[in-house]
């Protein structure tokens, strides 16, 4: 009757242990065809070797049942037992009824883990929705996660199209990291996973060693090189797309795996919707700190990173787009963008990623920790790119050695490269075209003009002043000229000379005239040849750099030869732009035996003024006022004062423009000093100058 019975049921010897009874289900349970002879409860129903310490003989009578609860270690079943002491053949022994209560036992324990595991993944939440990063809340939640389960690993992969990594790692104590080993590996090792995964299915695997008798032998492989004996994953998706997955390693606080799945699918979907909302940050900022069309950085960037703080040595290039307005309304915003991504480009192919647009047309590239001459031929570089590749831009650097406000450096930067703008406009306002004159185009960037004098693309002409009194030829004025034989290309100063001043890249182009000049009277002398001095024209910008009197100053020395041969040239406008200044390096020149000489007297408004504010050597007479010479008596009167005047200050003068015989004789007339013009010679090469002249 016993055997029918569906519950488990034995009887055994109280003081022997001995088994003498087991019902079919037991035997069918234990796999005992049969008991009697030497079988012992604890060995066949426990798998001990000696008496259980929680035998229950010494709480039996025989009026009642005991109960009491076991799992037992054998059948893995957990069971609400009934013992009670029996006589069986005059012996006492115990009668135990075995109720199975697995399925009970494991929803109660269902339960109280979900109950559990619903506030372990609020804590989670609680820490992935805190104001840490990512990675610092993602490592933190995965801790809770991985300690919670009592789980060897919990991590994190993401996949990027076919390769996936392990980017997030937490491990139990004693357990080896294997974070390092799990990189860029092929998403195909998955593959069973990613179509749970694309269903929105946790992955359950319940015992590894399984894994080959279903054809899965690569995936057996990596996972048990890790120790892995079971683990549940689930799927992370960022807008419906599987992104990667969230897994644990041998979790060991529940017996069935299936129990995990719902607790860690809601984990992975707040990991989800965190890493969605990380996306969605970066790309914010992405538009806040970089600028999607050139993928520079932008002005915000450049703000955070140079708005505050010592920066030591620092170099900016501030680059303006030229005309962009007339590209965007001639041929469309397509070619304006075109234009700017390759500024940006050209940008980072010589400073790196230190690029940013800070500006509708403007860009900044910034060098840190260089010196000087690094830092300028890393300018130069750039703007030989933009020559190269047509690209019409302008440029100013500017670089300090122990730089505190960047404010100012960028306001320098600013001011430069408006005024390589200024003439690079101004080239065009002339007719000159920057696209196709390379010549022009070469000079008009910064260090072009330098760059030039020291490839020999410059030289100087002499245009020869003769005397008033004798019609001998008593000087001359270098002018300087651009020839790139090369390639036959030859551009006129006024092409290059306003602009170049704009620019204020004009000091280059002067102390080359005045080095040449130098050089050149040097040879006559030592050739033994007549010597005359040269005129050499600077710039107002040129004057007011300072040291200007001692670079001259040594310029001259360095050849040799007195300096009465070299006569300087300044323009009378200079005196409007700062009168003190010019009045200053004027007088310092002449203290060290130079002549002074103040060039385009006449032109626009000439102010008599100068006569009284300052002392110099030489006037010219700007040919505008000696135009009517010789045709026209108010002129003739004029002029006759102003070489009296100039006669009783001890000023000579010499006319520019002479171009008739009438003029010529109106001038020694006149009593002017020196005469210069077409009547008495054009600009001519030096050799040229020489056979003629001396």
């Amino acid at each position: 009757m016993l055997d029918g019975l569906s519950e488990l049921i034995y009887v055994c010897d109280m003081e022997t242990h001995r088994l003498l009874y087991l019902n079919e289900e037991g035997r069918r349970l234990y796999g005992v065809d049969a008991v009697g002879g030497e079988r012992l409860c604890y060995q066949v129903l426990q798998g001990r070797d000696e008496p259980c310490p929680f035998c229950t003989n010494d709480r039996l009578s025989g009026e009642s049942f005991f109960e009491w609860e076991f799992t037992n270690p054998v059948s893995r079943r957990h069971y609400l037992l009934r013992d009670r002491l029996v006589d069986w053949d005059g012996r006492p022994a115990r009668l135990e009824i075995a109720f199975d209560m697995t399925e009970r036992q494991r929803e109660s324990e269902s339960f109280k883990f979900l109950a559990n595991a619903g506030s372990m993944v609020v804590d989670c939440i609680r820490v992935l929705e805190g104001g840490s990063t990512l990675e610092i809340a993602l490592n933190d939640a995965l801790c809770i996660l991985g300690t919670f389960l009592e789980a060897d690993r919990a991590y994190v992969f993401k996949r990027e199209g076919d390769r996936m990594s392990n980017t997030h790692e937490w491990c139990g104590l004693g357990v080896a990291p294997q974070r390092r080993f799990l990189q860029d590996l092929p998403v195909s090792l998955i593959d069973e996973w990613v179509k749970r995964f694309d269903a929105g299915e946790a992955v359950i695997i319940e015992d590894v060693d399984q894994l080959p008798s279903l054809g899965r032998a690569a995936e057996y492989e990596v996972l048990k090189s890790q120790d892995i004996a079971s683990l549940v994953a689930a799927p992370i998706e960022i807008d419906g797309t599987f992104a990667g997955y969230l897994g644990v390693d041998n979790p060991r606080r529940v017996g069935e795996l299936g129990v995990v799945k719902s607790p860690l699918v809601a984990f992975a979907s707040f990991v989800s919707a965190r890493m969605k909302r990380e996306i969605a940050q970066r790309q914010v900022a992405e538009l806040t700190w970089n600028d999607s069309l050139t993928c520079a950085h932008s002005r915000a960037a450049f703000h955070r990173d140079f708005d505050r703080g010592t920066f030591g040595r620092i170099g900016f290039v501030l680059v303006d787009a030229d005309r962009l307005a007339v590209v965007n309304r001639e041929q469309g915003h397509s070619a304006g963008d075109e234009m700017l991504c390759r500024i940006a480009s050209c940008l980072r192919e010589v400073f790196g990623d230190a690029v940013y647009r800070i500006g509708d047309d403007e860009f900044c590239a910034v060098s840190t920790s260089v010196d000087y001459n690094r830092f300028a031929e890393l300018a130069e570089r750039a703007a030989q790119q933009f020559h190269d590749e047509g690209i019409p831009a302008s440029l100013g650097p500017a670089w300090h050695e122990t730089c505190t406000s960047t404010t100012s450096l960028l306001d320098v930067a600013g001011d430069r490269m408006r005024s390589a703008k200024r003439g690079r406009h101004r080239a065009v306002d002339l007719g000159v075209d920057l696209a196709s004159d390379a010549a022009v185009s070469s000079l008009l960037r910064p260090g072009g003009a330098q760059e030039a004098a020291e490839a020999g693309l410059l030289t100087i002409h002499l245009m020869p002043q003769a005397s008033g009194r004798t019609g001998e030829i008593v000087g001359a004025e270098a002018l300087i000229r651009y020839c790139d034989r090369e390639r036959g290309m030859q551009a006129l100063p006024a092409s290059f000379i306003p602009a170049l001043e704009d620019m204020g890249e004009i000091a280059a182009i002067d102390f080359f005239a005045l080095s040449k000049a130098c050089e050149t009277v040097a040879r006559w002398q030592r050739e033994g040849r007549p010597t005359v001095p040269l005129a050499v024209n600077f710039s107002r910008r040129t004057i007011g750099e300072e040291g200007f009197v001692e670079r001259v100053a040594a310029a001259v020395a360095s050849h040799g030869i007195d300096r009465s041969l070299i006569e300087l040239e300044i323009t009378e406008s200079a005196r409007e732009e700062n009168e003190a200044l010019l009045r200053s390096v004027a007088d310092e020149l002449r203290d060290r035996g130079f002549r002074v000489s103040i060039d385009d007297f006449g032109v626009d408004n000439a102010n008599f003024q100068l006569f009284i504010q300052l002392e110099f050597d030489v006037l010219k007479i700007d040919k505008s006022l000696v135009w009517g010479l010789g045709t026209e008596k108010r002129t003739m009167q004029v002029i006759c004062s102003l070489v009296s005047l100039c006669d009783e200050l001890g000023i000579a003068t010499v006319a520019e423009g002479i171009e008739t015989d009438q003029q010529y004789r109106a001038l020694r007339e006149a009593g002017c000093t020196r005469a210069q013009g077409y009547r008495i010679g054009r600009p001519q090469p030096i050799e040229q100058f020489e056979e003629r002249f001396l």
